[in-house]
């Protein structure tokens, strides 16, 4: 049997790529509940107003995902064999401890396509988690833990890792591998709108979005906590949204009541809101809103120009000597 990796808050060097490739046992799927437990029963509640939800007409996202749900019959199904059953097994302990997240364990090394967990222990003792989307779990967990990385991709989730004592991940789900014909698989005929589902519903059974998502998503007379789940979320953009050409809606988080997200949004963190991403051919420069460069016409760069230049002549000429002009050098911005 295959050594299970743990989930650990290991230095980033340990998932840099090497010459072993990890493949997960994802040729077998896992099967299909034939009796599900509570923890299963309210996920599938969660899942079917979901996929009811974006073939709704009315819905934004029904263009983008509503024939491709109705093409696939037992998409939900097959959503649920994608889950790792160490997932159902946390949620039913209902045990939201730091030791419990690590039971979900799973190959952080595996290089496809994967739905995880982050697992933040802040530095105000609160437990918070986060649920992303790859196409490489091995790339993806090397930047999340690469300092410059968080540095260069400013997000609440990276302020809280900032922020933190310990961090650990989980895998939740694993897609199969598209190279072995899984393409007549259901729903792997679009796996960006796979992973873009999955991240979803794992967004909402950890509940790691913020309360106006939840409201919004979950069934009616679901909770909007419950056992495992009580932790700090952060996720803020809505993952139905990720590879979409228009604009995400974003969230006024102003009376959010995490000191930590209070914290990120008024103390002039670098948010991608704020920021203007400017490109050059040697160096990226960013600015942050009210630094930004001032534009000068052109002929009044001449005309400024020229009097500079005028006025060096005049005081190093000395009663009509001629005056030498000083060499400009270029100055180099490194």
């Amino acid at each position: 049997m295959a050594r299970t990796q743990e989930p650990t808050s290991a230095s980033p060097a340990s998932f840099r790529r090497s010459s072993t490739s990890h493949h997960p046992h994802n040729a077998n799927m896992n099967p299909y509940p034939g009796e599900m437990t509570p923890a299963q029963q309210e996920a599938q509640s969660i899942l079917v107003h979901i996929l009811q939800k974006l073939q709704d007409p009315e819905s934004k996202y029904s263009k983008k995902y509503a024939k491709w749900i109705e093409r696939h019959a037992n998409l939900d199904e097959f959503l649920f064999c994608c889950v790792r059953p160490e997932v159902w097994r946390y949620l039913q302990s209902g045990n939201g401890s730091l030791d419990s997240l690590k039971t979900i364990g799973g190959d952080l090394k595996f290089e496809g396509r994967a739905v995880y967990l982050n697992g933040v222990l802040g530095l105000d003792k609160r437990i918070r988690t986060y649920v992303g989307q790859t196409n490489s779990l091995r790339t993806r967990v090397y930047q999340h833990l690469n300092f410059r990385y968080r540095r260069d991709n400013p997000s609440f989730h990276y302020h809280a890792l900032q922020n933190s004592t310990f961090n650990i991940f989980g895998v939740l789900a694993v897609l199969p591998s598209s190279n072995l014909g899984n393409h007549a698989l259901p729903g792997m005929d679009c796996p960006d709108l796979m992973l873009n589902v999955l991240e979803m519903w794992s967004s909402l059974i950890f509940r790691t979005l913020q309360e106006d998502t939840l409201r919004a998503w979950l069934p009616e007379g679901t909770k909007l906590r419950s056992k495992g789940t009580e932790h700090g979320p952060l996720n803020i953009a809505v993952p139905l949204d990720q590879g979409s050409k228009s604009v995400r809606e974003w969230l006024d988080l102003s009376k959010s009541e995490d000191p930590l997200l209070v914290e990120y949004i008024g103390h002039g963190e670098r948010k991608k809101s704020q920021v203007q991403y400017v490109e050059k051919k040697t160096k990226d420069v960013s600015y942050a809103s009210g630094d930004r460069p001032v534009e000068v016409p052109l002929g009044t760069m001449i005309v400024f120009g020229t009097a500079i230049f005028l006025g060096i002549m005049l005081l190093r000429g000395g009663g009509g000597r001629p005056a030498s002009v000083p060499t400009l050098k270029p100055q180099w911005r490194w």
